[in-house]
């Protein structure tokens, strides 16, 4: 069982990876002809996005991650899924070096044992990250409460932000968050869904803040994408998401929390691998690419 939620884990970061490659090309595309200062400016950008083929190619992707994703999740925790789909900035920087001759360097390939060797030991200590755990609505409740407020505060200061990348940066962490409280709620409504059956799931919450929160997420990604390079916005959204999730999957969760000695130094050793591999796969010659990557692109 913990093979194939890995497995599901890793497929589901793939399709988010190519997604967002294909989706940012479309949002830089776009923006070059629309502002995203005012409300029609913004209104405007969305419209020209979905009228995109390949925006709408990368959208498809992305639900079929969200399906591959969903399935790991019902198989197995929330604070054990998560943390695997760090593994998407890995496949976002191979994949960002499509079409150009930059290759992954020696630094890059680096940072990526990195992120491995933070994964496996996540993965290999006994309590670290829990496989299983029913949820607790009510802190649930109390968790996504928060997430929403925290949010809804970035997004506030990214507005009056001057300097683009730093506002890509607060909007993805926010769009982390966002996809954080995604994999939460999916974890419930599937709960739902194999346990008291569709009609529960109907008549249930978690549903309908599940279309909410993926809704948020998509926009302020897309909102990110079009201010930044992907590297850096798939790397604050890679750092957050996993990070907001385990705290969120242990404190919502019915879960045995990491107590023992080992699992504490496991969970601490895993977030200071991760944070150095991703902080440096940030700062790749291929997070430049991109902007080469899109005179190249002629599908709209």
């Amino acid at each position: 069982m913990l093979w194939l939620v890995l497995l599901l884990a890793c497929a589901a970061a793939f399709a988010f990876a190519l997604s967002a490659m294909l989706e940012q090309r479309a949002a830089a595309q776009a923006t070059r002809s629309h502002t995203l200062e005012t409300v029609h400016g913004f209104s405007a950008f969305v419209r020209a996005l979905v009228r995109r083929k390949l925006w709408l190619t990368g959208f498809v992707i992305n639900n079929l991650g969200f399906l591959i994703q969903a399935a790991a999740l019902h198989l197995g925790s929330v604070a054990l899924v998560q943390p695997v789909m760090v593994s998407q900035v890995l496949f976002a920087l191979l994949l960002t070096g499509l079409g150009s001759r930059l290759r992954p360097g020696a630094k890059d390939w680096a940072y990526v044992l990195c992120i491995c060797a933070g994964l496996i030991v996540l993965l290999s200590v006994s309590g670290a990250a829990p496989l299983h755990g029913t949820p607790n609505r009510e802190q649930v409740i109390w968790v996504l409460i928060a997430m929403a407020a925290a949010v809804v505060i970035l997004v506030g200061f990214a507005r009056g932000q001057r300097d683009p990348r730093a506002a890509s940066l607060m909007l993805a962490v926010a769009a982390g968050m966002c996809f954080a409280g995604n994999a939460v709620l999916t974890k419930l409504t599937t709960e739902d869904l194999f346990g008291p059956g569709v009609l529960h799931t109907a008549l249930d919450w978690p549903g309908y803040s599940l279309a909410v929160a993926t809704a948020s997420g998509l926009l302020i990604e897309q909102a990110a994408f079009a201010n930044g390079s992907l590297p850096w916005a798939v790397a604050a959204m890679s750092i957050t998401n996993p990070v907001i999730s385990y705290l969120a999957g242990i404190f919502g969760f019915h879960v045995t929390v990491p107590h023992s000695a080992g699992a504490l130094a496991a969970v601490s050793v895993t977030a200071v691998l991760i944070g150095i591999g991703i902080s440096g796969l940030s700062h790749s010659p291929l997070s430049r690419v991109e902007n080469t990557a899109d005179s190249q692109v002629a599908v709209s």
